[in-house]
């Protein structure tokens, strides 16, 4: 049998052993933060501090469960980015399908009118957004929350990039086996998005999850907080509570981090396609 040589330069292992220092050096903040989470009132504060707790203890968790209604917190906060991820993703392939395989008047023009938005912070328009909810009596309420994160302009111009690549043949062939227009869209092409659906899913969910500005301008009572905003109850007027506080810091990262385990794979073929793009 042939031997496979491997021929490893002194700059790919320089390369490799910065990467691995990268990593680490963006990995510690998180290292920290769950370390801390862990360890006991007294031993916070230590000096030297320890990377890791000397006496590992849950205590802080239960007291986070015990200052604040966190499961509320984590109802409120699954159910507004779980429906604007679901929403954002329908409405971003179906817009992003439409203007990548259609043709019809203005077409270009409705495009760059839609990409101009995403240049408008959202700080400029936020009163204007809080005066018509104002005027439909959606203040303090979850319609309030969740009207304004139903769709999204960089959702349709991320999906309208991916969908441009699809071989038009493909959907030709189906109208000539009678395929209905919706049906060629929902189990033609959009089967063939499902890297780029991955990829947009932990964007919006991440973004939506840690959004704080609007929920706390729309929202006052805290039956409607989400956990973004739980995160006040640990923090006096002059000092912060570290254990708790990173307790319920945890708690709030630890689902955007399972969302991206599991779409880690879709995540990273989205971005490579699109940069391609």
């Amino acid at each position: 049998m042939a031997k496979i040589r491997l021929h490893v330069t002194a700059g790919d292992v320089f390369s490799n052993i910065l990467l691995y220092l990268l990593a680490i050096i963006m990995l510690f903040p998180f290292i920290w933060l769950v370390s801390t989470s862990l360890k006991l009132p007294e031993h916070v504060l230590a000096w030297p501090p320890t990377i890791f707790p000397r006496q590992p203890t849950l205590s802080n968790y239960t007291a986070v469960f015990q200052k604040a209604d966190m499961g509320r917190f984590f109802f409120n906060s699954l159910r507004f980015a779980g429906v604007s991820t679901i929403s954002i993703l329908f409405t971003s392939a179906l817009a992003g399908y439409i203007f990548a395989k259609y043709e019809f008047p203005f077409k270009e023009w409705f495009f760059l009118i839609m990409i101009a938005t995403m240049m408008v912070p959202f700080q400029c328009y936020m009163i204007p957004l809080y005066m018509m909810m104002v005027k439909i009596k959606a203040v303090d309420t979850y319609l309030g929350i969740q009207l304004p994160y139903l769709v999204q302009a960089f959702g349709t111009f991320f999906m309208r990039q991916n969908f441009e690549t699809l071989p038009t043949e493909y959907l030709e062939a189906a109208r000539l086996e009678g395929a209905s227009e919706f049906d060629i869209f929902w189990r033609v092409a959009l089967p063939c998005m499902s890297s780029a659906i991955g990829g947009l899913t932990i964007f919006v969910f991440s973004g939506i999850w840690g959004n704080l500005l609007w929920p706390m301008v729309i929202t006052s009572s805290e039956q409607n907080f989400v956990l973004e905003q739980a995160l006040t109850f640990f923090q006096q007027r002059f000092t912060v509570n570290y254990g708790e506080f990173t307790a319920a810091a945890t708690i709030v990262i630890a689902p955007v981090v399972l969302v991206f385990l599991l779409f880690r794979k879709q995540i990273m073929e989205g971005i490579t396609l699109s940069g391609l793009k």
